[in-house]
């Protein structure tokens, strides 16, 4: 077993949270009468990003990331809305839709069979995250969830890091991998903390100088890393 503790980062690794994602704002824009075209979901996944983004290298705070996202949606597409309701709609909904992709629960039960210990760290919030890891039937073959809305402090800070790996039975940082698909909070997390990584980069993009130690475009190809 070349490494033991598996780290997986939950949305658009674990979880499709585009899908997820699109589905439950185009919902949420027709219940308000506002236009729901993929274009509007688009604009909006693209503003939310960059707020995540900047959550996760230290640059807001988690309590800007819901009325900027939706104030800068606003005020580019020129719609007036109640930026709060709108929020609790689309929040609530995130949490009652678990979207993992296809191979998701079958990996990670295989890999939890034969006795690697599997995580879930998460920027997220905690209310979303529960939400969907109590519906996506995965909660039995997880040993721990790390959500950063929980604990106070985001991917890829020290302090994450340091909270993640204290409470992890005897965690060993040269038997883990860290697993996601963000070159902005996954794999620094790993690199900052002198831990193994994995980039999940279901769109096949090629890059030249390997931003991790391993890139995969499917979690199944994990088996031919791991074991």
């Amino acid at each position: 077993m070349k490494y033991r503790f598996l780290l997986f980062d939950a949305d658009d690794t674990v979880f499709d949270f585009a899908k997820t994602a699109q589905k439950c704002f185009t919902e949420t824009s027709e219940l308000f009468g506002m236009p729901s075209k993929p274009e509007n979901y688009l604009l909006y996944s693209e503003i939310n990003q960059k707020y995540w983004d900047m959550y996760s290298v230290g640059k807001i705070g988690k309590e800007e990331i819901i009325p900027s996202r939706f104030k800068e949606y606003g005020e580019i597409t020129g719609i007036d809305f109640d930026i709060r309701s709108f929020a609790k709609t689309y929040e609530s909904k995130l949490a009652s839709t678990a979207i993992l992709f296809t191979e998701s629960v079958e990996v990670l039960s295989a890999l939890h069979g034969k006795g690697f210990k599997i995580y879930i760290i998460t920027n997220g919030r905690s209310t979303v995250q529960r939400g969907r890891l109590k519906l996506s039937g995965i909660t039995d073959i997880i040993d721990g969830i790390f959500i950063s809305d929980e604990m106070n402090c985001a991917k890829p800070s020290a302090e994450y890091f340091n909270k993640v790996s204290s409470s992890i039975p005897d965690f060993d940082k040269n038997s883990a991998l860290i697993i996601g698909d963000s070159l902005v909070s996954d794999i620094p997390l790993g690199i900052n903390n002198g831990v193994k990584t994995c980039l999940v980069n279901r769109s096949k993009k090629v890059y030249a100088d390997s931003p991790a130690d391993y890139i995969i475009s499917d979690l199944t190809e994990l088996f031919n890393i791991v074991i």
